[in-house]
């Protein structure tokens, strides 16, 4: 099982506090002889949703431009998985507001969510609150 991100808990505190119950954590995805972890899986039963979140802090990283390479493939991956294994999840990359007001806003950053679809979950790490969900 991999290392958590930095921010993980923050990000499961977040989803908490907006209604969703975190009913597992290091979600195990097999293909083939190989593991794949998704961060977190989170049920809002009111509502009947159900989702998985991938943490990503963009925070401290040489290159943001590699980070958000990184994690649209690790993105793109998971979502081939999935879909392979007929689990009709939606995936969600947790970002800070920082990153989202940053680079993923820039103009390469839009490009890239919109070309390719990327589901974000926006929060604040300080207070530990969803800000937004963008599909």
């Amino acid at each position: 099982m991999p290392a958590k991100d930095r921010l993980h808990d923050t990000v499961k505190r977040a989803l908490v506090k907006d209604g969703w119950k975190v009913v597992d954590e290091q979600v195990r995805l097999n293909i083939g002889a190989r593991r794949l972890w998704i961060d977190l899986y989170a049920i809002k039963e009111d509502l009947n949703l159900a989702c998985l979140v991938e943490v990503k802090g963009f925070q401290n990283v040489p290159s943001l431009v590699d980070e958000m390479a990184k994690t649209i493939g690790q993105y793109f991956i998971y979502q081939v998985v999935l879909s392979e294994k007929s689990i009709p999840l939606p995936i969600y990359v947790a970002v800070p507001d920082e990153a989202f007001q940053g680079i993923l806003s820039e103009e390469i950053g839009l490009l890239i969510r919109e070309a390719l679809g990327i589901k974000l979950l926006v929060f604040d790490p300080i207070t530990e609150r969803v800000i937004k969900w963008k599909t």
